[in-house]
Parts: structure tokens; C-alpha cells; sequence
């Protein structure tokens, strides 16, 4: 596949996509960009590998299902590429996606990674949990107007990009690899902290574009926030002074106290706190009303409770595991 520009690897971690994963592929064979492979990492039990190698250009790679992360750098190990660009098993890349990419590393000398926007498939346009994605106030997929620079100054302040669209210099990877211990969410957060904490550049630019197909059920919806609660108090306890750690961790902790102290309270007969959730609704449909969301600024105000409490949940959860590691750790000791 020649071509002017660096060569690309893109890897595609994959675990049961066989629903999708030809529309990822067919979008890569039409890629206007020519000079790229691509390794398709896999720790399916459906047919999702099968699939994938009936593309004369990709390499199936099988891996344990031990980690997203642990795939990813399986797949930076197998790269030729200069460049290693990430997409999942359930995205559809825009026909321009490595041109773009190409042309930005090519413009951008001093970029060690750059994500850009993924969209909602095509398909699922309209659907009220599937748009949310992109468009909550602080969306789970980021959808970019303009180039963003990103650093330690700013990384709290700005939606980072995501993995399933996200493509970096391999011989910074080779150097800083995805933390396999970090599972449940904020996998590439993680990564990308690191580089910018270390003074590398990193971007998101609008142009570079994928769709996902984003789940349009509620309760996968809770359960991926579930996820990055657990993710997401990981994050914080490899670098506890990472202002996006610290501030995201302070919030989970006001809902678990919230939620605790209702019950008590309510007993009593002080149900004024009650009152703090009818005014957190009314202050988010205000903030998507001046957003144009329309009608569905009356929804995606639940939405957002509910998905912040289940990350809440998540991050309970993990704080709780740890807590008990550490005193089935200490009796050991004590015992020893």
C-alpha cells in the first residue's frame, strides 16, 4: 500500500464485534490514504477474527481477554508503522480518517499524539440514549470544533480524546505504554496524562473523525458508567495530584455522601436535602436549553444523575476493593 506521508499501523483491539466489524474493515479499505497495515488484536469467542481476516490487509493477532490496554500494546509491538492509530471493533472510520491523521503529524512535528471526534453511527442517529453520548455536557465521545492543545494545564478543562480514535508516534509508545494494570475505563486517559505530565504535545483536531455505534440501552449505558467510576478511581490512585484524578474522585465522594446521609436524615424528618436534586435537574435542562438541545433538555438531565451516580457506584466499588486488599494484606502480615 504506498503512498507519500508516514506509514501507518492502525490497531484494532477487539472482543466479540462480530456485529460491527465488517463495517469497520469495509471502512478501511476505503481509505483514501494508502500507506498503512493494520493488526486486529483479538480475544473474541464469536466470530469477530473469522471476519477480520477475510481483509487481505489486516493480521489477526490473538491475545488473552485480560485487558484492553494489554491488547493495545501487543498491537504496538506488532506495528511496522511510524505512526499507530487506534480504532475499535464497533467504529466506522470517515474515508479521509488516516489522510487526516497523516496530514496532521505531518504539519504538526512537535505532536506525540492526536485524537479527533467520534460520532454517532449513521444508524443510531435519533436514538435519545445513543445521541447522548455525544452530546451530554461533558460527553462520554467528544465531538470537536476546532484544534485543542492539550497539556498538564489544561487536561481537567478540555474532553481528552478517546481510544477508538486516537493515534500516536510508535516510538513514543515504545517508551510509554498503556498501564495494563489500569482496567474499567480511562485506559488512554491514563496514557495520556502521563505524556503531557512529561511534556509531550498532545491534540485533538476536528477533522479526524470516526463513528461508534454507541449502545442505545440504558442499562449498558449505566454499566459503561459503572465501568469508568472504576476507572477512573484507578486513575486517581496512580496520580493522586492529577487535577482531572482529584476533582472527579471530590465529586464521587459529595454523591456517596448525599446518597448516605438521605436515608438518616429522611428518618428525622429532614427532607430539605431532597430539594438538592430537584435544583441539580434544574440547573442541568437550564445548561442544555442554552445549548439547543430542545426537548431533550428535559431528558438528559436524568441521564446525567443517573450516569454520574453509577460512576459514583463504580468508584465506590474499587475504593472498597482496594481497602479490603489492604487489610487482608495487613492481617497477612500481622500473621506472618
Amino acid at each position: 500500500m504506498g503512498g507519500g506521508g508516514p506509514f501507518i499501523t492502525v490497531v484494532v483491539p477487539t472482543k466479540d464485534n462480530e456485529s460491527t466489524i465488517a463495517e469497520l474493515m469495509e471502512s478501511l479499505a476505503r481509505q483514501s490514504y494508502r500507506s498503512f497495515e493494520v493488526v486486529v488484536v483479538d480475544s473474541s469467542r464469536d466470530r469477530t477474527p473469522e471476519i477480520a481476516s477475510r481483509y487481505g490487509f489486516a493480521r489477526v493477532v490473538r491475545v488473552p481477554p485480560v485487558g484492553l490496554n494489554v491488547a493495545r500494546n501487543a498491537g504496538v509491538r506488532e506495528a511496522r508503522g511510524e505512526v499507530v492509530a487506534f480504532t475499535d471493533g464497533d467504529c466506522r472510520a470517515s474515508p479521509d480518517w488516516l489522510q487526516r491523521v497523516a496530514e496532521f503529524f505531518s504539519t504538526h512535528p512537535d505532536a506525540a499524539a492526536v485524537g479527533g471526534s467520534v460520532l454517532t453511527a449513521r444508524e443510531q442517529a435519533g436514538k435519545i440514549v445513543a445521541d447522548y453520548y455525544n452530546e451530554a455536557l461533558w460527553p462520554m465521545m467528544p465531538v470537536y470544533r476546532v484544534v485543542v492543545e492539550i497539556g498538564a494545564r489544561n487536561f481537567h478543562k478540555v474532553r481528552v480524546p478517546n481510544g477508538n480514535n486516537l493515534a500516536c508516534r510508535r516510538d513514543v509508545l515504545l517508551r510509554n505504554p498503556f498501564d495494563e494494570g489500569l482496567k474499567g475505563g480511562y485506559d488512554e486517559v491514563e496514557l495520556l496524562w502521563r505524556l503531557c505530565a512529561s511534556g509531550f504535545k498532545v491534540y485533538a483536531a476536528p477533522e479526524i473523525r470516526v463513528e461508534h455505534f454507541h449502545t442505545s440501552s440504558l442499562r449498558r449505558m449505566l454499566k459503561r458508567g459503572f465501568s469508568y467510576g472504576r476507572g477512573h478511581y484507578l486513575f486517581y490512585r496512580r496520580h493522586p495530584r492529577a487535577p482531572l484524578a482529584r476533582y472527579g474522585l471530590w465529586g464521587a465522594l459529595a454523591l456517596w455522601c448525599y446518597y448516605a446521609l438521605l436515608p438518616p436524615l429522611a428518618l428525622l424528618g429532614l427532607w430539605q436535602p431532597l430539594a438538592l436534586l430537584p435544583a441539580a435537574y434544574a440547573a442541568l435542562a437550564a445548561a442544555y436549553l442554552a445549548r439547543g438541545r430542545g426537548a431533550r433538555s428535559l431528558a438528559y438531565p436524568l441521564l446525567d444523575i443517573l450516569f454520574y451516580s453509577a460512576m459514583a457506584a463504580g468508584a465506590l466499588y474499587e475504593a472498597s476493593r482496594a481497602a479490603l486488599s489492604r487489610i487482608k494484606g495487613g492481617a497477612a502480615k500481622a500473621g506472618a
